[in-house]
């Protein structure tokens, strides 16, 4: 039986991916985003940084490496193991999470479908690509 190890390349799609899928998502709800922050654009342009886009880019490396890890564990070999196990990985540890750290800030409900929603989408694909494109020793 072949071993599954750690495909970088798709690891780089993931953390590339993991950049674009946010920057459509939040695209398509900035205004309710930014409304259900009580944000403004004078707010946003007045604190313009780097830094979260930084912290971005290395959590998605992060995030990457470590669901690739767990595929290679878990001997995921194929794209519907994955995108599963990618979703279920994505609601249980990120989406309930927010739903419980949304409701005791006193944060609104549809909050947490738009940032968990983004996740979850970020970690099905994730699933469904590192599922898709095995690499194996």
């Amino acid at each position: 039986m072949r071993a599954l190890k750690i495909n970088h390349l798709a690891v780089f799609v993931i953390v590339v991916l993991g950049q674009l899928i946010p920057m459509g998502w939040y695209g398509l709800f900035a205004q309710k985003w930014m409304s259900l922050n009580k944000l403004t654009m004078d707010t946003i342009e007045a604190n313009q940084s780097a830094t979260p886009y930084i912290v971005s880019i290395i959590a998605s490396v992060i995030l990457a490496y470590i669901l690739a890890w767990l595929f290679v564990r878990m001997k995921i070999e194929s794209p519907m193991d994955g995108l599963v196990t990618g979703l279920a990985i994505g609601f249980g540890f990120t989406f309930m999470p927010t739903m419980v750290h949304n409701f005791f800030s006193f944060r609104p409900y549809e909050l947490t479908w738009i940032d968990g929603g983004a996740n979850l989408i970020i970690y099905a694909v994730a699933g469904l690509i590192l599922g898709s494109w095995r690499k194996y020793a």
